[in-house]
């Protein structure tokens, strides 16, 4: 059974095979604008991209595929567009400042990116500056970098320095999102300092630095507000952080009020006020208008007036996202577009422009609504929204599939057998677009709703039918060939199986069949029950098959005849159905071939327009009637064609009796009986010589244009256009035209050369022909016309400050050429100041020449000299460079030492020129800068140096100068700078001592010589010491301060008689300077401190006492020891004291003599000194001996 269904299906469907792995898409949708810098070039990747891998393709907005230019634009294998670096020469609007496009392409369609601005940068030397300030203390400052508006786009501002130290953003110092630096509660040492502004170009990567400005601070004092830092208008795309300056200087501290649109303000939320201003944040396109910001304290007000454009970005969104719809059906996308008015909206499929026709339509306000009828299979594809305001743009896309609709059985019932009053479910489960209709039979009997049979279906969420057959009790009736057939616009397929349903066998009566003679037919035997033993097929008592044409499907009953003939297969046909071995049943169906037109072939032989033309059309074979007609291209031949159809019996000729073009067509002959319609198709070609519909005549070509040189023909067959070339004015010799990429033929026969040269000039040869007739030719004269080249020009060139510079720009083209100059944007009137143009003609070429009269620094930039005439302009870049000495460097004090000054400086405007050195004056500031020390040459390489051999605590004047090739700045800003201190370099001078007493000495001296002091005397350290030739004893060191240019001091507490030596040191901030020399002395004798020691009496008789005693220490003696004095007395008994008496010796021992007998003595002892008498020793007593009591 599934044999023949699959036969079956086949024969009706066409099989759609969709590949759901091809798409299209975009990798950086966004991108609308590459900028780049000359100097380095770029390359720009095509944003789409798909799967299976895409062709890529690059074109100008114009919609002209662009071409590689060798050194200057290339397309990559990988469709990168790269630009490669230029000189400013080779600057091309075309290529270097252009809008580009890309288009992807696959089977799955074609999409374009939106338009892409392409710009190159050039190059210019800029400065940038910064310029000096004024605050208040505890107030605010704003410094500005100041950058030239022709390079300001391109130029950020990354960073700001404090003497050279980076300045990172927080506590007091603010850097800007404009990059101005704040510093907030400024004190005064914020003066003391230089500021600078280092900047980067976005696409060179050059960094520029500053000049050094200052801060001038002073002190609070009441003051009306002045505006430091505002804005005049800003403009945001929706969702960005906005930030509007206003900062005003005043005291009182002012007071800040901000206004929108005349309404104050509301501080919350997305709106915040900072030191800077006010911060916006996700700026809306509502909070677009005009911003008022008052600053005011008691003394008075200043306004910021200024007006923020917020945008929404432009999007595009199509809808639906998927579109899978079938060939005939209608697709509707619609194109909703959000953040602008007023746009521009257009459609592509495939990346052409659509439009509307026959079967599109496009609708609504901005033709946002795309609607195409009866879709073809030609209509899938990539389909784009496009939406353009200003130089915004967006786009989306979405693929749109067109399935084969035909439908598809895409599950059914099997063969099956069941017992009677069993149920039976059969379901056919079918796709297709539209929706098809599902019919069902049972053994070529059409089954009605109703009676014993159900028919239900629906509609799955894959958009599928499934049609159900229930039979709720089967019979043995309900069994047989079951079919299901689902038709729709596009097709229609059936499925069929077996259903046996157990009971008696028997056959349904059968229907005459009619079959065509060389067509396969088929005869179903309609059997019911089962089961069965066999069935067989009989015609005329024979039993089938007995020919090879002949098959019988013995499990179904089904007989195949293929190929039947009339004269072997009409007759009657018996089915027998063996049911038991001895019992049998059958039924009868007679089948009448009918013999279908056989057309004998025909063919319309070679016609050439104006014949006559006889064609029959002879039915060699079929059953009568036989009714004959024709068609042209598959519709009724009009009568306004002017053929005649002439019938008899069996043959019907036709006749036109002048051939036009309008006879071209397909000629078929139909004929019919009532077996079959027939026909045979052949093909009339009017052969038409060739003539010419547009003829080439002579024209003009512009040089480095593309030119069309219109030839057109028509005939038939399409005649082939062949062009030829003769270069020059002169007898033409024509060439066959050797076609490249920059000569093509078009599809119309027309010559394309897409960039005219000189050489073109000359005659063209349109030779048309088709090998019908006569060939046709017409020659034509191409002039090539030269717009306006600037052929000669210098790229670069320098002039030296205040002398005359002359540029010269030679120009050729076809005559009358204006040759304007500009600078930068702005044209140069030969009538202004300081500027001459003088232009002369030098054979084909014109020559003009700009003076400037006198150069100034402001001369420095892009000078461009514009040839124009009527077919064209071309400019060319000079970069002029006005060398003058440079700027003065700014110089600073890096550090200060007592004998050496370092310095470090920032290097100016160069005066275009390199610099080649520097020099450096220093003086003593109250001299002349005669008599300054010059260092000079030092190395451009270097921004510090050192002065040294200078004399501490002096003032110098210090300055700078730069010189380069053409000569030396002016003097730099003169530093006056003080030297450190250093210790004294000379000793106090004078020192004299003088003992005063025992115990002081006077010291007086003199300060150092001048010019040794280095500084200013604080003060002298005294060191003194008691002297000895062979000791090293240290010094005592008492400090003391100055009091005048000579000194005195006494020194006290001193050892009594004792050399002292002594030293002087001079002292300033930087230290102690060297001694002087040693100066001796002794201090005055003193009585001896202490007495004698040991002091020791012996009694030797009654009238002798026998002393001695230690000699004092040098220490005690406090001088000269001069001797030793005694002192005694006698003790009488009445307690009387005898007479003191004294005796003087120069020894440690004495007799005494004289004695009274028998005495108690008192004795002391003393050692005396030129100074006098010392400490008397203690008293000692002896008595001297009895009279009579003596020792030997």
């Amino acid at each position: 059974m599934w044999i023949l269904a699959l036969s079956l299906f086949q024969s009706f469907a066409n099989v759609f095979s969709e590949d759901l792995h091809s798409s299209l898409y975009f990798v950086n949708a966004s991108l609308q604008e590459v900028v780049f810098a000359s100097t380095t070039g770029t390359l720009v990747p095509c944003p789409a991209a798909g799967i299976p891998p895409v062709s890529l393709r690059w074109y100008l907005a114009t919609g002209e595929e662009i071409y590689d230019v060798p050194g200057i634009r290339h397309v990559h294998p990988n469709g990168t567009l790269q630009i490669f670096p230029f000189p400013p020469s080779s600057f091309s609007t075309l290529i270097h400042d252009n809008t580009y496009y890309c288009t992807a392409e696959n089977p799955s369609g074609k999409i374009r990116s939106q338009d892409v601005h392409i710009k190159a940068v050039l190059r210019e030397p800029y400065t940038v500056r910064v310029e000096d300030q004024k605050t208040m203390r505890g107030n605010v400052a704003v410094f500005k970098c100041i950058i030239p508006s022709s390079v300001e786009a391109y130029i950020t501002v990354v960073s700001w320095e404090k003497d050279t130290v980076s300045l990172i953003s927080g506590s007091r110092f603010l850097i800007t999102s404009t990059g101005a630096l704040y510093i907030k509660d400024v004190q005064n040492e914020d003066g003391l300092y230089n500021y600078r502004c280092i900047t980067r170009h976005r696409y060179t990567g050059e960094t520029r630095q500053s000049n050094s400005a200052r801060l001038f601070v002073s002190d609070p004092a009441n003051s009306a507000p002045s505006i430091l830092d505002g804005f005049d208008h800003r403009k945001a795309m929706a969702g960005q952080r906005v930030e509007l300056p206003c900062k005003a200087l005043g005291h009182p501290e002012p007071d800040y009020r901000w206004l929108k649109d005349n309404m104050p303000l509301e501080l919350s939320g997305r709106f915040q006020k900072t030191v800077t201003g006010l911060l916006i944040e996700n700026a809306r396109p509502s909070d677009s208008g005009s911003y008022v910001c008052e600053v005011s304290n008691r003394y008075g007000t200043a306004k910021v007036i200024g007006r923020l454009y917020v945008k929404q970005p432009l999007k595009a969104a199509i809808s639906p996202r998927k579109v899978k719809s079938s060939v005939g059906s209608q697709v509707s996308l619609s194109c909703s577009v959000t953040g602008s008015e007023g746009q521009e909206l257009s459609w592509y499929r495939n990346g052409e422009v659509v439009n509307p026709g026959k079967n599109v339509r496009i609708t609504g306000i901005n033709h946002e609504n795309l609607i195409m009828d009866h879709m073809v299979r030609s209509d899938g594809g990539a389909y784009q929204c496009f939406v353009r305001k200003d130089k915004l743009s967006a786009q989306d896309y979405v693929q749109v599939v067109l399935e084969d609709g035909t439908p598809k059985i895409i599950s059914a019932f099997s063969e099956k057998v069941v017992s009677p009053a069993e149920p039976v479910s059969l379901m056919c489960n079918v796709k297709g677009t539209p929706l098809p209709t599902i019919t069902w039979t049972l053994d070529d009997d059409p089954i009605l709703k109703g009676g014993s049979h159900r028919i239900s279906q629906m509609i799955t969420s894959e958009g599928n039918v499934v049609s159900y057959l229930n039979i709720s009790s089967s019979q043995v009736r309900d069994g047989g060939v079951y079919r299901c057939t689902a038709n729709n616009s596009a097709g229609v397929v059936l499925y069929q199986a077996r259903i046996n349903v157990r009971g008696p066998a028997s056959i349904r009566p059968m229907k005459n069949i009619t079959a065509i003679a060389g067509r396969d037919t088929y005869i179903h035997c309609r059997v019911i029950g089962y089961p069965y033993y066999s069935i067989k097929w009989y015609k005329n008592s024979d039993l089938l098959p007995f020919n090879h044409r002949q098959v019988a499907f013995e499990n179904n009953g089904t007989l195949k005849l293929s190929d039947v003939q009339k004269e072997v297969d009409e007759g009657e046909y018996t089915c027998n159905v063996l049911v038991q071995p001895q019992l049998s049943t059958s039924q009868s169906v007679h089948v009448t071939v009918k013999v279908p037109p056989f057309i004998q072939p025909f063919e319309f032989p070679r016609f050439s327009i104006g014949q006559r033309v006889f064609i029959p059309c002879v039915v060699v074979s079929g059953d009568l009637p036989i009714t004959i007609t024709w068609q042209k291209d598959g519709r009724p031949i009009p009568a306004s064609l002017g053929v005649t159809i002439d019938n008899i019996d069996f043959t019907s000729s036709l006749r036109i009796s002048n051939l036009s073009l309008m006879h071209n067509g397909n000629y078929t002959c139909i004929a019919r009986n009532e077996a079959a319609a027939v026909e045979h198709q052949s093909q009339l070609i009017v052969r038409v010589p060739p003539k010419f519909v547009v003829q080439p005549r002579d024209q003009d070509g512009i040089y480095g244009k593309p030119v069309i040189l219109n030839c057109s023909a028509e005939g038939y067959p399409v005649p082939t256009i062949v062009w030829k070339f003769s270069k020059g004015a002169g007898v033409p010799q024509f060439q066959p035209i050797a076609l490249n990429g920059r000569i093509q033929v078009l599809s119309n026969g027309s010559l394309l050369i897409k960039h005219v040269v000189e050489e073109d000039s000359g005659y063209y040869l349109c030779k048309v022909s088709n090998d019908v007739g006569a060939d046709v030719s017409k020659s034509m004269y191409l002039t090539v016309k030269i717009p306006a080249m600037i052929t000669s020009y210098p790229n670069t060139t320098l002039a030296t400050q205040g002398q005359k510079k002359e540029m010269s720009c030679t120009a050729h083209g076809e005559k009358p050429i204006i040759v304007r100059w500009e600078k930068e944007d702005r044209i140069i009137n030969p009538e202004m100041a300081r500027y001459l143009v003088s232009v002369k003609e030098l054979g084909e070429e014109v020559i003009s020449t700009l003076q400037i009269l006198p150069t100034v620094r402001e001369d420095s930039g892009f000078f461009s000299c514009h040839a124009i005439n009527s077919y064209g302009e071309d400019r060319g870049i000079i970069q002029l460079t006005v060398q003058e000495p440079p700027d003065p460097p700014e110089i600073e004090i890096k550090d200060v030492k007592a004998r050496t000054i370092t310095l470090r400086w920032t290097m100016g405007f160069d005066g275009n020129s390199p610099i080649t050195g520097y020099d450096i004056e220093c003086k003593n500031k109250s001299d002349s800068w005669d008599s300054a020390q010059r260092t000079k040459d030092v190395s451009p390489q270097l921004n510090s140096a050192t002065i040294i051999d200078i004399h501490p605590s002096s003032t110098y004047s210090i300055r700078m100068y730069a010189k380069n090739r053409i000569g030396k700045s002016e003097p730099s800003n003169e530093l006056s700078i003080t030297a450190d201190e250093a210790a004294p370099d000379g000793p106090p001078q004078e020192v004299r001592l003088e003992p005063i007493s025992s115990q002081s000495i006077r010291v007086t001296w003199k300060a150092p010589k001048k010019h040794l002091q280095n500084g200013i005397i604080r003060g002298y350290q005294i060191g003194y010491r008691e002297y000895s030739t062979g000791g090293n004893f240290q010094f005592n060191i008492i400090s003391i301060d100055t009091t005048g240019d000579s000194e005195i001091y006494t020194l006290s507490n001193l050892n009594k008689f004792t050399q002292y030596g002594l030293v002087v040191q001079a002292c300033n901030r930087a230290g102690t300077g060297p001694s002087s020399q040693e100066v001796i002395t002794t201090t005055l004798e003193d009585v001896p401190s202490y007495p004698p020691e040991n002091v020791q009496a012996i009694a030797t008789s009654p009238e002798r006492i026998s002393l001695s005693w230690s000699t004092l220490s040098k220490e005690a003696l406090n001088g000269i020891l001069q001797g030793f004095r005694v002192i005694y007395w006698a003790n009488l008994m009445d307690g009387e004291l005898g007479e003191i008496k004294n005796v003087t010796t120069t020894q440690p021992s004495l007799e005494l003599d004289g004695l009274e007998k028998y005495t108690n003595y008192s004795i002391q002892v003393l050692a005396f000194t030129r100074a006098g008498d010392g400490v008397r020793s203690e008293q000692i007593f002896t008595r001297t001996k009895e009279d009579g009591d003596q020792r030997v």
